[in-house]
């Protein structure tokens, strides 16, 4: 005897339990109706129920819902008709939800007969055949304490489209989501949670993911954050690695700048799957291809990178490129520079001058520095910066100055104006 938790609605609900109840050959039992999709986990995480058979448009439901159900029953999906945008979800067991109840049973033995082989029953789609473009992610992170992480990774985005590279800039800083504001974006929608969503509904194709990404400057796309930060929960884990894999298809350049925290406290304070806030800071780094570290140029600022650094070896992060931001009198660079390099390994070091002057200009104004201080010795050395194999991920083409570390290339700048 099977017993199936049923998870379904309406008419197709009756009919199912009633053809179930009168069924002659009654291989088949109805245990548990539940009205939605925290009561279908809850029965399922208590044992009860062989498989369980869910309307697909039960709200919430997802891949990492359904993986939760998957750890404890086979799954077979219910699909209407009447729904536009229906999926499967990557499930391989769906059904009409008008099916007759001959072939209900036939896919509910079939369910429980390869339960034990996941990989069957959970049938995710395959990456898009032809040529076999990447992307490449450049996370963009820093410590606790404003070190000017969003400003960076705005301008090595812009620097990167001017230099005719198809880029990418996303915001999944689940704390400050701030680029949209810093772009003048007025229309500003949280298009990393729609991204997550689609993902999680299994619709992020080319044309989805397409639609997410305005134009923002020639060469420049952007995925907008979250909006408010209070919607940190609807950016998961599992979603924000296929947005990464969806966005890695494309090709081109991506530079996401993250949020500074990166524990994982929620997996020590609930006994069952909980959000993560900082899921989309932690699944950028692993993803990364290079991390750029921004620090401020004082003593706790780089104090909170020499203690980070462990965690962030921890999430693969093998190669750092440490960027100290705000760098001016009364202490050398030389100092700075031996500082940190004396203490942990990077691969790349690079200090930028302080300029408040124009970057407040540029924040009122809505502005890049391109376009607000072009020969700003700043923006010279986040143009440097771009044009370097930290974020390019290969030595500059050119010769001459693309090779200069940006400390160097502002000094340059400061020695000759």
């Amino acid at each position: 005897m099977i017993d199936v938790v049923l998870c379904a609605s309406g008419s197709d609900e009756v009919r199912i339990v009633h053809d179930l109840a009168i069924d002659k050959t009654r291989t088949a039992r109805v245990v548990r109706r539940c009205a939605d999709l925290a009561e279908t986990l809850a029965v399922t995480a208590a044992g009860i129920g062989d498989v369980v058979l869910i309307d697909l448009t039960v709200r919430g439901l997802g891949r990492d819902p359904l993986a939760a159900l998957m750890r404890d029953a086979a799954v077979v999906g219910l699909r209407s008709d009447g729904a536009s945008e229906q999926t499967s979800l990557g499930l391989r067991h769906v059904l009409p939800a008008d099916a007759p109840i001959g072939e209900i049973l036939t896919v509910l033995t079939s369910a429980v007969a390869s339960e034990e082989d996941q990989a069957d029953a959970w049938m995710q789609d395959a990456a898009h055949e032809g040529p076999h473009v990447r992307g490449r992610l450049v996370a963009v992170w820093g410590p606790t304490g404003a070190p000017g992480r969003s400003t960076v990774a705005v301008n090595l985005a812009a620097e990167s489209a001017l230099a005719g590279h198809e880029t990418v800039l996303v915001d999944a800083d689940t704390y400050g989501p701030s680029l949209s504001q810093i772009l003048g974006v007025l229309d500003e929608t949280p298009g990393l949670v729609a991204a997550c969503r689609a993902h999680d509904r299994d619709t992020l194709d080319d044309d989805a993911l397409a639609a997410l990404l305005p134009l923002a400057q020639p060469r420049l796309r952007l995925l907008s954050g979250i909006g408010v930060p209070a919607r940190w929960s609807e950016v998961r884990r599992t979603s924000m690695d296929g947005v990464w894999q969806a966005l890695s298809r494309r090709g081109g350049l991506v530079v996401a700048d993250v949020g500074p925290v990166l524990e994982e406290d929620e997996e020590l304070s609930y006994d069952t799957a909980a959000p993560q806030r900082n899921a989309a800071a932690i699944s950028t780094l692993e993803s990364a291809d290079a991390v750029l570290a921004v620090v401020s140029a004082d003593p706790v600022s780089i104090t909170r990178l020499l203690r980070d650094h462990t965690r962030l070896q921890e999430l693969g992060v093998e190669e750092l490129h440490v960027i100290v931001n705000r760098v001016g009198a009364p202490i050398p660079r030389d100092r700075i520079r031996d500082l940190i390099t004396s203490r942990i390994p990077v691969a790349t070091l690079h200090l930028l001058p302080d300029d408040p002057t124009t970057c407040r200009t540029a924040s009122w104004d809505g502005a890049l520095l391109a376009e607000s201080a072009p020969r700003s010795s700043l923006r010279r050395a986040l143009r440097e910066i771009a044009g370097s194999a930290a974020v390019l991920g290969h030595a500059p083409e050119e010769s001459g100055t693309a090779g200069v570390d940006a400390d160097a290339s502002a000094a340059a700048v400061l020695a000759a104006e």
